[in-house]
C-alpha cells in the first residue's frame, strides 16, 4: 500500500509541477493564435463597411494579411477627402487627431501626403507643430510626420517636437502628467518609438517603458491610474498601451512582471473583445491596429508599423508571416482527402516557389511600406494554390463545371496565383518560341496530344523530374489533359501544367499547337462522322442522359449546333438530340464557314461560355487566345504607351502587371491585350461605346437589374464612359474590380 500511495502523490507532484512550468508556453502558443484570430475578425468587420471604409480602416487593412483593395483604397481616399479638415477646407481639427489619421491613410494607400489634389498636407502640420495647439498635437504631430520622408522643414519640425516630448517628461516619475495618464502615455511613447535617432529619444523611452510598468500597470494585464479622476481601466486605454509598448519593442505576449498571478497585456486585450460585432468603428480599428503591432513585433519587427519608410525595419517580421503562412497552406494541401500523391507534390512544390520568390523579394525592398506590400502579395498567391482531385474513370465525360464565380475561380486559381504580383518570378504570359507565337489554350480547357509528348514533375525539364513519356497515338487513343495553368520555367520554355485525365496524374509540359489541340469542337460544324470503334449514344438531354438510340461506327449525323458545356462541349443533332463533341469519338466533315471579317488581320471574336476564343479559319481545331478587337499589340512603326493593371475580386488580386499598347487604344483595347497577356478567360459583349465585360476568370456579370459585374477605374476615379471609348494616356493605372 504504502508504494501504490508513494506512486499516486508522485503522480499528482509531477503533473502540477508538468503543468506549472509548461503553462506558459502553452498560454504563449494560445494567444499567438487567439492574436492571428483576433486580427482576421478586425479585418473581416472592417472589410464591411463598404463605401464607409476610412483613413485608419485602410491602415489596418494594408497590414492584414491579404492587404487593401483598389475599390478599398478608393473609399479609404474619398474619407479623408471629407473627413480632414485641412483637405476638406476647414480648420485645425481638434489636437491634429484629423491629420494624423489622414497622413497614415494616405501613405498606406501609397497617396503622398505633400501633393493631395494641389494642398500639401504635411506642410499644415508642420505649421501646427511649430506653435502646437496642445500636448496632444505634439504626440500626433510628431506620430504624423514620422510616417515618412516630407524635406527639410518636417525633420526639423520633428526633431523640436521630439526635443519638446522629452522634456515634457517627469523626471521623478518617467511619465507625461495629463489628464487621461494613460491614453497620454501611449501617445508619446508611441510617438518615440518611430523617432529613437533623435538626441535622447531611446533613453526616454527605456524610462517610460519602465514608468508604465511599475504605476500603470495591472494584475489583470491592463493599465490604470489610481491618481487621476480618468484612472479607471477601459479597453481603449489598454489598446493604446499595448500598441505603444510593442512598438518600443516590448514582448506583450508575456506579463510586464515576473510574477505568476500577473497577465500579458495582450491576453488582457483579447479578453475584452474589442474586435467583436457590435463594438464602436473606433475601438475596433485601434484594435486591430493593435494586435497587428503585437504580432509584428514579436516576430522580430522593429518600431511602429506606423514608420512606413523605416529601412529593413519590417523585413524579419514580414519574412516569418510569410513563411508561417506557407506552412499553412502547405499543411492544408497535405491535409487534402481528394487530391493524389502527384497533385499534392506539384501544389507543394508551387507553394515553395512562391515562397522563394517572395523572400527574395521581401530581402531586397527597402522600406517597410514595401514590405508589407509584397508580403500581402505572397500570401494572396498560397491562397490561390490549388490542388488537382482525381479525374473521373472514362475521359469520355469530363467533369462538369457550372458557370458560376465561385466554381471557376476555384477553376483558375492556380494560375492567378503566379500572377499576383508583376514582378513575379513564375509568369504566366507565353512568350515566343524559335520566332513563332504560342497559341494558348483557353484556360483550364481539356486538350489532346498531337504528338510524342513528356510530362514532368515541376517546371524544371530535367531527366530526373521526368514522370511519363507519351507517345503519338492514333486519333481515338490520344491521351487528353486538361490545362491548369500557363507560364514559362527557368529554361525559356512556353509551358502548361496540366493533369492526365486518365490517370489524375499532375505535372508540366512543352505547350503550343504543335503537341496539343482542344479535345472539343467549338466551331460551327453541320455534320460529323463517328470515328469510335463502339459507336457513340445518343441522348435527350445536354448532360448525356437519358439515352436514347446507339450510332455505330461510320455513322453520318447533322449536326444543328455546338454547345458549351462546362469544359466539355456538346453538340446537338437536327433531331434535337445531343452527342459528345470529343474529337476522338466523332470527325466532323462539314464545318460553316464564318462571315467574312472586313479586317482579315484580326479575328472575329466569339464567346463562348466562361472564355472568349478567336477563329481564324473554319478549321476543326481553332485557335485560342483572347484577341483584341483593334491591334493594340506595340508596332516598331507606332508610338506606344504603358498602361498598369490590376485585376481583383473577392479581396484578392487575380493579376496585376504593366503592358505596351499603341498610342490611342481604349481602356478596353488594353485589357483585352493584357488577359492575353496573362493568359485569362475574358468574355464581354459590344465593342466601342456598347464594350462590356460580362467575365473574367470565371467572375460573371449578373443578370439584368443586378449589380453583379465588373467596375473599371482609372487613376482611381471611375469615368463615366465605356471602357471602349476611354483613351489612354502614358502611364495611366486601371483597376478593375468585381461587384458582387
Amino acid at each position: 500500500m504504502k508504494r501504490k500511495q508513494f506512486l499516486y502523490w508522485y503522480s499528482i507532484v509531477l503533473g502540477i509541477f508538468l503543468i506549472f512550468f509548461s503553462g506558459g508556453n502553452s498560454a504563449r502558443a494560445d494567444t499567438a493564435s487567439d492574436v492571428n484570430s483576433a486580427i482576421s475578425t478586425g479585418l473581416t468587420e472592417i472589410a464591411q463597411r463598404g463605401s464607409q471604409i476610412d483613413a485608419w480602416d485602410a491602415t489596418c487593412l494594408v497590414f492584414g494579411d491579404n492587404g487593401i483593395t483598389d475599390l478599398q483604397a478608393q473609399y479609404a481616399y474619398k474619407s479623408i477627402l471629407k473627413n480632414n479638415d485641412f483637405l476638406s477646407g476647414g480648420s485645425q481639427g481638434l489636437n491634429g487627431i484629423s491629420d494624423v489619421s489622414a497622413v497614415n491613410g494616405l501613405v498606406a494607400i501609397g497617396k503622398d501626403p505633400t501633393n493631395v489634389n494641389g494642398k500639401n498636407l504635411v506642410a499644415d502640420i508642420v505649421k501646427d507643430a511649430n506653435n502646437p495647439a496642445s500636448n496632444y498635437s505634439i504626440v500626433n504631430d510628431l506620430q504624423a510626420l514620422s510616417t515618412g520622408s516630407y524635406g527639410q522643414a518636417s525633420e526639423t519640425a520633428r526633431t523640436s517636437l521630439t526635443k519638446k516630448l522629452i522634456g515634457m517628461q517627469d523626471k521623478k516619475t518617467g511619465l507625461w502628467n495629463g489628464f487621461d495618464t494613460v491614453d497620454y502615455n501611449g501617445r508619446a511613447i508611441l510617438a518615440l518609438s518611430m523617432n529613437t535617432n533623435q538626441p535622447g529619444a531611446a533613453d526616454a523611452l527605456n524610462t517610460a517603458v519602465k514608468a508604465v510598468s511599475n504605476h500603470l500597470y495591472q494584475k489583470n494585464g491592463g493599465f490604470a491610474d489610481s491618481n487621476t479622476m480618468f484612472g479607471a481601466e477601459n479597453a481603449y486605454d489598454d489598446v493604446t498601451m499595448t500598441n505603444a509598448l510593442a512598438s518600443a519593442g516590448v514582448n506583450v505576449y508575456v506579463p510586464l512582471k515576473e510574477k505568476t498571478d500577473y497577465v500579458a497585456p495582450v491576453q488582457r486585450v483579447l479578453d475584452q473583445h474589442p474586435v467583436s460585432a457590435g463594438n464602436s468603428a473606433m475601438l475596433i480599428q485601434q484594435a486591430t491596429w493593435t494586435f497587428e503591432q503585437a504580432r509584428f513585433t514579436r516576430n522580430g519587427g522593429k518600431g511602429s508599423i506606423f514608420a512606413f519608410n523605416q529601412a529593413d525595419a519590417a523585413k524579419p517580421g514580414e519574412i516569418v508571416s510569410i513563411k508561417a503562412a506557407a506552412i499553412t497552406k502547405k499543411q492544408s494541401i497535405i491535409n487534402d482527402p481528394q487530391a493524389t500523391a502527384a497533385a499534392k507534390s506539384d501544389a507543394l512544390n508551387l507553394v515553395d516557389q512562391i515562397l522563394a520568390t517572395y523572400v527574395s523579394k521581401l530581402s531586397a525592398d527597402s522600406t517597410s511600406s514595401a514590405t508589407i506590400a509584397d508580403r500581402a502579395a505572397g500570401v494572396t498567391a498560397f491562397n490561390h494554390v490549388t490542388v488537382s482531385h482525381a479525374a473521373p474513370a472514362t475521359p469520355v465525360t469530363p467533369p462538369t463545371v457550372t458557370n458560376n464565380p465561385a466554381s471557376s475561380s476555384s477553376a483558375s486559381s492556380s494560375s492567378a496565383a503566379t500572377s499576383t504580383s508583376s514582378s513575379s518570378s513564375v509568369p504566366i504570359s507565353t512568350p515566343t518560341v524559335s520566332g513563332k507565337p504560342v497559341k494558348k489554350s483557353s484556360h483550364r480547357s481539356i486538350v489532346y496530344a498531337l504528338t510524342t509528348v513528356k510530362l514532368y514533375r515541376s517546371s524544371n525539364f530535367t531527366k530526373s523530374n521526368l514522370m511519363k513519356t507519351y507517345k503519338k497515338r492514333a486519333r481515338i487513343n490520344r491521351p487528353m489533359f486538361l490545362v491548369i495553368s500557363q507560364q514559362t520555367n527557368k529554361q525559356g520554355h512556353a509551358i502548361y501544367r496540366v493533369k492526365d485525365m486518365n490517370s489524375g496524374k499532375t505535372g508540366y509540359t512543352l505547350s503550343g499547337s504543335k503537341y496539343f489541340a482542344h479535345a472539343y469542337y467549338s466551331a460551327k460544324v453541320t455534320r460529323i462522322k463517328v470515328i469510335n470503334p463502339k459507336g457513340i449514344n445518343e441522348y435527350g438531354k445536354v448532360n448525356l442522359t437519358s439515352k436514347k438510340r446507339h450510332v455505330k461506327k461510320n455513322a453520318s449525323l447533322s449536326v444543328r449546333k455546338v454547345v458549351n458545356y462546362g469544359r466539355s462541349n456538346r453538340m446537338q443533332l437536327t433531331n434535337g438530340r445531343y452527342i459528345t463533341a470529343n474529337k476522338k469519338l466523332i470527325l466532323a466533315t462539314k464545318i460553316k464557314k464564318s462571315s467574312q471579317n472586313t479586317r482579315p488581320s484580326t479575328p472575329t471574336a466569339t464567346t463562348t461560355g466562361t472564355t472568349t476564343t478567336t477563329n481564324n479559319s473554319p478549321s476543326a481545331t481553332p485557335t485560342l487566345p483572347v484577341a483584341p478587337t483593334n491591334p493594340v499589340t506595340p508596332s516598331n512603326d507606332a508610338k506606344t504607351i504603358t498602361t498598369t493593371i490590376s485585376i481583383h475580386a473577392d479581396g484578392a488580386t487575380i493579376a496585376s502587371g504593366s503592358i505596351k499598347v499603341n498610342s490611342g487604344a481604349s481602356a478596353f483595347d488594353a485589357l483585352q491585350a493584357f488577359a492575353q497577356q496573362q493568359g485569362l478567360a475574358l468574355t464581354y459583349k459590344g465593342s466601342g461605346a456598347t464594350a462590356y465585360v460580362t467575365g473574367i476568370n470565371g467572375y460573371n456579370a449578373g443578370p439584368a437589374g443586378t449589380m453583379t459585374g465588373w467596375l473599371y477605374s482609372v487613376n482611381g476615379t471611375e469615368p463615366g464612359s465605356s471602357m471602349g471609348v476611354y483613351t489612354l494616356k502614358d502611364g495611366d493605372s486601371i483597376s478593375m474590380t468585381y461587384n458582387k
